[in-house]
């Protein structure tokens, strides 16, 4: 009896040294194979402001009708217009449009952007131009209503649709790249390097370069958009990015490697800045606590 009794365990302790290493092996590989969780804030493609602004705008025919300029936003991020340039030489004597953003075809495929207008060169001549390189003729109802009547935009095909408003303040990007970042105690926090688009074209992020010189061994950072309030001096349209943060948080924010910020694209990383600066974004991918507030530098 107990000759069988040991040879029973024997058999039990063999047979768990045999299968150990195997279960051990399979979890591991189970571990391995899953995948990290995907946030709302992960971004499908590094989408720059800055690359978009260097895009030539075709038609249907695939002729050149004009250049995108600059994009006009709302506090929000949300973009309104793209300023497009016509005609000139070497941008002397050329003309600027505010096209609305929603008569635009804009792609962004295999890393490259790619814009639409359905329009003849000779018809967009024809389109009302700004007056003066502010783009103030945004603020005239007048003139915003002839903008979105010549392009025969949704307000005007759809009843239901909202009538467009003239803005109380026009938020360019190329303002805002290159604004100086700061916080509430007029720290110098750096400067914003680039803005970055969601899935829906809205600003996501914006990039702060911060240190070196000239921009050799520049750190870069993304701060999520709804976290900066920007202060806009109305005589010379000019912008500072403000946000309620000290010096050492943004010295001890996730960084982003290299100046393509494909960092961002790593799952988790873009969740993990959102976590850092405090922000949840809905599914899809807006941030849900948009502090992005406007005001007006009075010097």
């Amino acid at each position: 009896m107990m000759n069988y009794k040991l040879t029973a365990k024997m058999t039990c302790l063999s047979l768990a040294l045999m299968l150990g290493p195997l279960s051990m092996a399979s979890m591991a590989a189970q571990q391995r194979s899953d995948p990290v969780q995907a946030s709302q804030s992960d971004l499908d493609a590094i989408l720059k402001v800055s690359a978009l602004l260097d895009t030539d705008v075709l038609n249907k025919a695939n002729e050149t009708i004009a250049g995108m300029k600059d994009l006009v936003l709302t506090p929000e991020g949300k973009v309104l217009y793209a300023v497009l340039s016509h005609g000139g030489v070497a941008g002397v004597g050329a003309k600027y449009f505010a096209v609305p953003w929603d008569v635009l075809d804009v792609r962004h495929v295999n890393g490259k952007w790619a814009v639409t207008l359905n329009m003849a060169k000779e018809a967009l001549e024809n389109a009302p131009t700004f007056q003066a390189d502010d783009y103030k003729d945004l603020t005239n109802a007048e003139w915003v209503s002839r903008v979105h009547n010549f392009f025969n935009t949704r307000a005007n095909r759809e009843p239901e649709a909202r009538v467009p408003q003239a803005l109380q303040t026009v938020i360019r990007a190329t303002k805002i790249n290159d604004a100086r970042l700061k916080n509430e105690r007029n720290e110098d926090l750096g400067e914003v390097a680039d803005l970055l688009l969601d899935r829906n074209y809205r600003v996501a992020y914006a990039i702060i370069g911060r240190g070196g010189v000239l921009g050799i061994g520049e750190s870069y950072l993304a701060v999520p958009w709804s976290k900066l309030r920007l202060t806009y001096n109305r005589e010379n349209t000019a912008v500072t990015a403000v946000i309620d943060a000290t010096k050492q948080k943004l010295e001890q924010a996730p960084l982003v490697k290299g100046d393509d910020y494909a960092t961002l694209l790593a799952p988790g990383f873009a969740g993990q800045v959102d976590r850092y600066f405090g922000v949840t974004r809905s599914a899809s991918g807006t941030s849900r606590d948009n502090d992005n507030r406007l005001g007006n530098d009075r010097r």
